[in-house]
């Protein structure tokens, strides 16, 4: 009762900083009704457009799903991607609920739960680790061609991105059976929070940790180039549906400003408290594009139609893709 208690209390906090981050958005410049216009003059040929590099980019990602679970058919692995993203998209914190519809799927198609959970650690963390990385290189490649000014924000940025590039790389190198320096930062993190103490106390975060990434540094030697490329191709292909959706609105950017835009974008769907980061996800590009250079209110449009693909159409597709599966294993048996 009291975990449900302070679930419900971190999502009215997380609405509530939603909608002060969208309402901050006026104040930066950006026109709702003007946005909205926008997107109600686009042509059927521009979305089919970005609905074809949207699907081409899921696809892509299922080389990191298949990498990740021997035996997966690239087929079955953009199911699972639809599926578990159609709940995460819908439900508060819904990551869980999204894991727990893909385990019953994968041990549907006979894969062991032990496959399932090294699957799981072995794509989210690429995943994580991408996300953690990709802020320093874009820091890096704004100043080096002055579209981020050298300062005291400046900075912080570098700071900040330095600091997640280091957890970053730390999580690739456990994936890679250097787990000591992350098991060090984990007993750290552990010393430093109180907990339980006792013959009934739990496990602590360190061998939670051990537990996890065991097996894994197996998989990921062998299958590293097809975790990398997966990646990198999802990712790039990510970039550039952000970029024919700010040029549909009639915004005309360097792609490294759309690459800053992007890493931001990626980077707050790490703090998922709202179902798919719906609205602090969409502030916090709109506020980091406008900071680069672009127009506030053409900024808001492209990312709401940017968004349109990666978190909303995700529910319904996600949906359809479920059923089928459902339907399948009924049908199967018969």
């Amino acid at each position: 009762m009291i975990i449900r208690f302070r679930r419900a209390l971190l999502l009215l906090a997380a609405i509530a900083l939603a909608v002060l981050a969208c309402r901050h958005l006026s104040a930066l410049g950006a026109d709702w009704s003007v946005a909205v216009h926008r997107l109600a003059g686009l042509g059927w040929g521009r979305l089919l457009l970005l609905g074809a590099v949207w699907m081409l980019g899921l696809w892509v990602h299922t080389l990191v799903l298949t990498a990740s679970l021997p035996g997966l058919t690239h087929r079955r692995a953009l199911t699972l991607n639809l599926s578990g993203s159609a709940v995460s998209n819908v439900l508060p914190l819904g990551g869980v609920a999204g894991t727990a519809m893909n385990l019953g799927m994968v041990r549907g198609w006979g894969h062991s739960g032990r496959d399932f959970a090294r699957f799981t650690i072995v794509s989210k963390v690429s995943d994580v680790a991408s996300k953690l990385l990709l802020p320093f290189v874009a820091t890096c490649a704004l100043l080096a061609l002055n579209r981020l000014q050298p300062g005291p924000r400046a900075g912080v940025w570098l700071g900040l991105s330095a600091a997640a590039a280091v957890v970053g790389m730390l999580l690739v190198a456990a994936l890679f059976g250097r787990a000591r320096p992350l098991l060090r930062v984990v007993a750290l993190a552990e010393r430093l929070t109180p907990r339980k103490r006792g013959p009934a106390a739990p496990r602590g975060w360190t061998a939670h940790a051990e537990a996890v990434l065991a097996g894994t540094d197996e998989l990921v030697r062998h299958r590293w180039a097809a975790l990398t490329g997966g990646m990198s191709g999802y990712l790039l292909f990510q970039g550039l549906l952000l970029w024919l959706s700010l040029d549909a609105v009639g915004v005309h950017t360097a792609p490294p400003v759309v690459f800053g835009g992007l890493v931001v974008e990626r980077a707050l769907t790490l703090v998922a408290l709202t179902p798919g980061g719906a609205g602090l996800v969409e502030a916090g590009t709109v506020a980091a594009l406008a900071v680069l250079g672009v127009d506030p209110t053409g900024a808001l449009a492209g990312v709401l139609l940017y968004r349109a693909f990666i978190f909303l159409a995700e529910i319904p597709v996600g949906g359809v893709a479920t059923a089928l599966w459902a339907i399948g294993r009924r049908v199967r048996p018969a």
